[in-house]
């Protein structure tokens, strides 16, 4: 299967996407051979679209190849990727999720990318650093500290990453 960039770039040339349009709009039927009467460029076009899996030819017809684009996403597609990255948005979380293991996930990467261990945080710090990442301070404050991710003195004034 080719690459997603290989069949952009086959669809790059103003002439061969003229020609694949053509080839589309003419439906399951096919289009007719006569899309090689444009010469060698045509030829050079419909090899090009062939070889990038966008065309084939069937009982001298040439048809499109749907299904194309999403088998080449589908087998590009990045492997093992951390689903908390979905959640976030440059940088900023765009939804708290519901389930569990998902709000631990986010609650993990919170903590480990704005609190290091060992340092000693006043709530007016910590707010600050979250809301580089999300819109409300206390309630993910609150989170942190009830899901064990951060340790709060008593009286409030003072917040560590808890120990592991």
């Amino acid at each position: 299967m080719p690459h997603p960039a290989q069949i952009v770039s086959s669809l790059a040339d103003p002439d061969r996407l003229a020609l694949y349009a053509r080839v589309v709009a003419a439906g399951a039927g096919g289009a007719p051979e006569d899309l090689r009467a444009g010469g060698s460029g045509a030829v050079r076009h419909l090899r090009r679209l062939a070889d990038a899996g966008l065309v084939r030819e069937e009982g001298g017809r040439v048809v499109c190849v749907p299904g194309v684009f999403a088998a080449a996403l589908e087998e590009n597609a990045p492997a093992g990727r951390d689903p908390v990255d979905a959640l976030f948005h440059q940088g900023r979380l765009t939804a708290l999720p519901v389930r569990r293991e998902l709000r631990r996930g986010v609650f993990a990467r919170i903590a480990g990318r704005l609190f290091a261990p060992g340092v000693v945080y006043t709530e007016k710090q910590v707010n600050t650093a979250i809301r580089t990442c999300f819109d409300d301070p206390s309630s993910m404050r609150r989170y942190l500290v009830e899901e064990g991710y951060l340790t709060r003195e008593a009286d409030g004034s003072a917040y560590r990453v808890a120990a592991d």
